[in-house]
């Protein structure tokens, strides 16, 4: 026996041992094609469904395949393809950008109120009503009168 046919035998007892279904794993192996497909126009996914019950796929448990399953295995195959590649490194996670400066207050509102310390005179509720103007002010809302 070749090393091929080996690795074939091998591939095909990993394969049906995956846990996932075998409209899964045809999506899977044929990601990008079948991505740029449904990219060109709005899939009917009930027509899919019975597209791939025409190629003899099934759903789990030998079940008829509707739309809304190959919707939802299709959404799993993107999500997995995709953690793949990061975890290969093929693309980069999308970044999160968080702004670290604030924007600079508008020349025509006024300065805002000197930082309390906890120790100010008025107590707890002095400190709230000096924070609250301070939040109306960098807001842009009129202050409370």
């Amino acid at each position: 026996m070749s090393s091929d046919e080996e690795l074939t035998r091998i591939a095909a007892v990993a394969r049906g041992g995956s846990g996932r279904t075998p409209l899964y794993r045809w999506l899977r192996a044929r990601h990008d094609d079948f991505a740029a497909l449904v990219d060109e126009n709005r899939p009917s996914w009930k027509a899919l469904a019975e597209g791939f019950a025409g190629l003899g796929l099934k759903a789990s448990g030998g079940r008829a395949l509707t739309g809304e399953t190959v919707r939802r295995t299709w959404w799993r195959v993107q999500r997995d393809v995709v953690a793949a590649r990061a975890r290969r490194g093929a693309v980069a996670p999308p970044q999160v950008v968080v702004p670290l400066a604030r924007p600079a207050p508008a020349a025509s509102s006024p300065p805002p109120p000197p930082a309390a310390s906890t120790t100010a005179p008025g107590g707890a509720e002095a400190a709230l009503a000096r924070l609250r103007a301070e939040m109306d002010i960098r807001s842009g809302r009129k202050p409370n009168g």
